[in-house]
């Protein structure tokens, strides 16, 4: 019995169900917004892009992945009439990726989206926990982070 409770408690069994169901509202949620076409997978890509946009350099160290993985995704969300990009003005080497009208208006939907489930969270585990929840994921997520610069 105490193998089925460890079990339970297993971070990658935890951590892959709260993206399915994190994964799963926010398709529902935008099912009726956002073209069919559009994944999840795309969804780090569109909002470290933001209102301000961001350089595709900026945006490969934010998410980690590779200058090809960000061109392929960006020219799905240009399909989708969410983002357009342009050379950089201050560096002609770099591209600069922003959000169109459209993508705005789904980010903004997104965020809202995010705040609500957020308080949906707070409600559940209160405020102090759910905190101290996001500040742990920050940190073993850091921690991550720095181990792969180790290899």
């Amino acid at each position: 019995m105490e193998d089925a409770n460890n079990y339970e408690r297993l971070i990658f069994k935890q951590v892959y169900i709260l993206k399915r169901h994190t994964d799963k509202a926010a398709t529902t949620h935008l099912a009726n917004l956002v073209h069919s076409d559009f994944n999840m997978t795309f969804m780090p890509y569109f909002m470290n892009i933001g209102h301000g946009g961001i350089s595709n350099h900026d945006l490969v160290n934010k998410i980690m992945v590779t200058k090809q993985g960000v061109s392929k995704t960006v020219k799905e969300l240009e399909r989708l009439g969410l983002t357009y990009t342009r050379k950089s003005e201050t560096d002609a080497r770099s591209i600069m990726i922003f959000l169109t009208e459209k993508g705005k208006q789904l980010h903004d939907t997104i965020c809202q989206m995010a705040d609500d489930m957020t308080a949906e969270y707070i409600n559940l585990i209160g405020a102090r926990k759910y905190e101290q929840f996001i500040d742990t994921l920050i940190k073993i997520s850091k921690w991550h982070e720095e181990q792969e610069k180790l290899l």
